[in-house]
């Protein structure tokens, strides 16, 4: 499912190739990925528009439209925007489809659990969904506050964007991973040096994920994320890796390292 990083490639992308193009036309190929939107009004919104400007919060992009309003964009677990000129071949699965004069931007989404709406303004969204700050932006008193209030297991706060806005499995994974903490201990049993540290790691993997491109290839090689898989080593110290069932998801983590926590 694309996290944080992801979608902030997603942002760059879109701006990079699809602001300030009038929407001739908006093909909605199937109505499930527009579920809950009014599709009269998210069309008359939006052909005849241009894109402004990207913004971002946690996973979900908020396009400004010319003529008012803003497009809702979330990609779900396969979603992702697909410029196309007009001599490119239309990729499977395209969901939803912003023609320009010349050109396209496709929603293509595999599984078509991506959403597309209209909202009046980003905050009114936000506040809708109780979406909590993002992930670069929490402060470390916001973050130690959210998260040593939390019931139950750390990893599943952490994916709770009701608490903080872009991480999912994978990067949960990284970030307990980097402070050698469990991602099944109760987040009210972390100590302040815990959550300095996973405070600290949160902006410094998603980061590194953004300057690589999110090429986990590229990542450094003392990151999980690099070969997390059944069956693969600890990148700090060989030993085999676990997993747990946290929150509904499979937690990848380090038992021997997690051992060795009080010796660093």
């Amino acid at each position: 499912m694309p996290e944080l990083p992801e979608v902030e490639a997603f942002k760059r992308y879109i701006e990079r190739t699809s602001l300030e193009r009038p929407v001739a036309r908006m093909e909605i190929r199937n109505g499930v990925v527009i579920r809950g939107a009014d599709r009269p009004s998210l069309i008359e919104a939006v052909e005849g528009s241009e894109v402004l400007s990207v913004r971002r919060r946690g996973k979900q992009l908020f396009l400004e439209l010319s003529r008012g309003g803003w497009l809702t964009w979330h990609f779900g677990m396969t979603g992702r925007p697909v410029a196309l000129e007009r001599w490119d071949e239309e990729p499977r699965f395209v969901r939803v489809k912003f023609v320009f004069e010349h050109g396209s931007l496709a929603f293509v989404d595999p599984r078509m659990l991506g959403r597309i709406g209209l909202t009046a303004r980003p905050e009114r969204f936000i506040e809708e969904r109780r979406l909590g700050p993002d992930a670069l932006d929490i402060t470390l008193e916001e973050f130690t506050t959210t998260f040593g209030a939390s019931k139950g297991a750390i990893k599943a706060a952490l994916m709770d964007q009701h608490k903080v806005a872009g991480i999912g499995n994978l990067y949960s994974d990284e970030i307990l991973f980097q402070c050698r903490i469990d991602p099944r201990a109760d987040a009210r049993s972390l100590s302040e040096e815990d959550m300095r540290c996973m405070h600290q790691a949160m902006r410094r993997v998603l980061n590194m994920a953004i300057s690589v491109g999110t090429d986990f290839e590229r990542l450094p090689r003392s990151y999980l994320l690099r070969g997390r898989a059944v069956g693969s080593s600890c990148p700090r110290c060989g030993s085999l890796v676990s997993t747990a069932t946290v929150g509904g998801r499979t937690a990848f983590f380090c038992p021997f390292c997690l051992d060795r926590k009080s010796f660093f």
